[in-house]
């Protein structure tokens, strides 16, 4: 065994902790192995928020300072650090090896923090974007009540009407944040909302990262921080005394299914690569204890029956497209011939809608009625925000449309002088969102943030008029935008960029989050056995009723991701 390095981590109070008998906790031991990052020792101790990239040295948000022992500097620190910050000790932990004692403090990047969306748009019949109001939660304060918008009906279970005191909780497991709401099952009223950003962040931003850290090892890590967070939130529900412990029925989980497996501990080697195949996919229910199996001698409260509550994870339809979508669709009800636990018959006059969720994955679904079809397309960190100009993907969009109007920028990408090296500094008048904010003029936006943008925007374009066009190119009815993204996103900005085809243009409106909402419809209806689990798992997945497109198969998708590259209105 070699010999292992003393690493003293210093936080941001400038004091070492090298004399104080009680601060020896936070000495880390680093074994003199050449293949080990201090990443990983950050990570193992869970000293490091967030490294968004994965660790592959290009987020920055891993960035230390080595007060003693600094590593020799690598051509890649050299191009994300300034000379005088790197003789300043400032370096990437995802890809300094110390090789010696050394002293390091951890620095807080500051960016943009993106917002965690709890509330659902009413389904209007008449469309009217003007009209929708912003409501995102707090982290960890709403305790507001709020209705579900008239998505629930009267609820009936084997016994008869549904006892008011039932409630049950929903959870939106997402890749960035995870949102919980305490439902009254009998009316859908929201008791309580516990939020926060999703910690397995730690170990990257998309899910294709956090894949191959679990297969490296971290799978055990990566569901206990999960896990700890649902359990954060439930202990906040019964601790606010809103409602007693054995009055709840059920837990409903909505997540990607790289979410829900890394959730329920599988093994996601064969999700990670060709030809991507789950685990499972289908309806999961496990307890409360089976899914805590990994928080060893964990204990909810004194009620020793709340372990044997109901946990279910909703149903995906492929590898990219799961959980989180078909809740959302369910919620929307526009599961061909399926709503809320009743099979209907094919609508006499369908109606063309899409729904189109986007974030650091895009999952996309057109239906006519009686047929639908879904796809996904990774679109990366330019749709959240990351790196030096951290901003939302929302504001991001509306700053690249404003220079075009202004002819900072051209249709290619490319960036007039002088900006075309140093990047557009951010300037009040360019953005509401850097007011809110706060970070007027602290930062710029980059060629490489637009390219990024670029890339995303075309992936998701091509990705929409595939369905489209594979569904036979149809008039369109309704366009949805789900998530914080959708309900935060100027439509007008989209257009412009040519995000969305100008062919949607008054069709399009923002309902929220829809996985949230679905979570606690679809969890409703399989604890009071009003859904037929076989038969939604074959309209899932059969590809009878539901077909799931794989872009990189279609011929016509390059040729399309190239076109759309380009940023008009089109």
């Amino acid at each position: 065994m070699s010999e292992q390095i003393k690493i003293t981590v210093v936080m941001s109070d400038d004091k070492q902790n090298t004399e104080r008998e009680e601060q020896k906790s936070k000495r880390i031991l680093l074994t003199q192995d050449p293949f080990m990052t201090l990443l990983s020792v950050l990570q193992e101790n869970r000293l490091l928020e967030e490294s968004l990239c994965g660790g592959r040295g290009e987020c920055g948000r891993c960035a230390v300072q080595f007060l003693s022992g600094a590593t020799i500097p690598t051509p890649l620190e050299r191009k994300h650090f300034s000379p005088e910050e790197l003789r300043q000790g400032y370096r990437l932990a995802c890809i300094a090896r110390p090789r010696t004692d050394c002293v390091i403090k951890l620095l807080k990047k500051e960016g943009v923090e993106v917002p965690i969306l709890t509330k659902t748009i009413p389904l209007s019949e008449d469309i009217d974007l003007n009209s929708q109001g912003k409501n995102r939660s707090e982290n960890q304060t709403s305790g507001a009540m709020e209705s579900l918008n008239g998505l629930t009906d009267e609820v009936k279970n084997n016994t008869g009407v549904m006892e008011s005191g039932d409630h049950m909780i929903a959870v939106d497991l997402g890749t960035t944040t995870i949102a919980m709401q305490l439902y009254c099952m009998a009316t859908g009223e929201v008791v309580d909302t516990y939020c926060e950003h999703n910690p397995q962040r730690s170990y990257g931003a998309d899910v294709l990262s956090r894949i191959q850290a679990s297969c490296k090892g971290r799978r055990e890590e990566l569901q206990r921080l999960v896990c700890e967070s649902l359990l954060r939130g439930l202990q906040r529900f019964l601790t606010g005394r809103l409602i007693d412990a054995a009055q709840l029925r059920c837990i409903c989980i909505a997540g990607n299914t790289a979410m829900e497996h890394l959730l329920m501990g599988y093994d996601v080697q064969r999700l990670g690569r060709s030809p991507f195949t789950p685990v499972e996919i289908g309806v999961q229910e496990t307890t409360l204890s089976g899914l805590f199996a990994c928080l060893a001698g964990v204990q909810i409260g004194e009620n020793a029956a709340l372990m044997t509550l109901p946990v279910y994870l909703t149903p995906g339809i492929s590898a990219f497209v799961g959980g989180d979508m078909t809740a959302g669709l369910y919620a929307l009800r526009m599961l061909p011939g399926f709503v809320d636990g009743k099979d209907l018959q094919a609508q006499d006059e369908p109606r063309v809608c899409f729904l189109i969720d986007l974030g650091t994955n895009g999952e996309i679904a057109i239906t006519d009625g009686k047929r639908m079809l879904v796809t996904a397309t990774a679109a990366g960190p330019a749709f959240e925000g990351s790196g030096e100009s951290a901003l939302i993907g929302t504001d991001r969009i509306a700053l690249t449309a404003s220079f075009l109007q202004r002819g900072i920028l051209d249709e290619t990408g490319l960036l007039a002088e002088p900006y075309f090296s140093e990047g557009v500094p951010v300037e009040a008048e360019d953005v509401r969102a850097a007011e809110k904010s706060g970070q007027m003029n602290t930062f710029r936006i980059r060629k490489e943030d637009i390219r990024s943008l670029q890339m995303a925007k075309a992936a998701i374009r091509a990705g929409i008029e595939i369905l489209w066009v594979e569904m036979g190119c149809p008039r369109m009815d309704r366009v949805y935008l789900a998530g914080g993204f959708g309900y935060e996103l100027d439509v007008e900005a989209a257009f412009a960029i040519g995000l969305l085809p100008v062919q949607l243009r008054g069709r399009v409106e923002a309902v929220g989050n829809t996985s949230l909402a679905g979570a606690f419809l679809m969890g409703r209806a399989l604890w009071q056995g009003r859904i037929d689990r076989r038969a939604l798992e074959e309209k899932l997945t059969s590809g009878t009723v539901i077909e799931s497109i794989n872009l990189a198969a279609k011929e016509n998708f390059a040729a399309l991701y190239l076109r759309y590259m380009n940023l008009e209105e089109n």
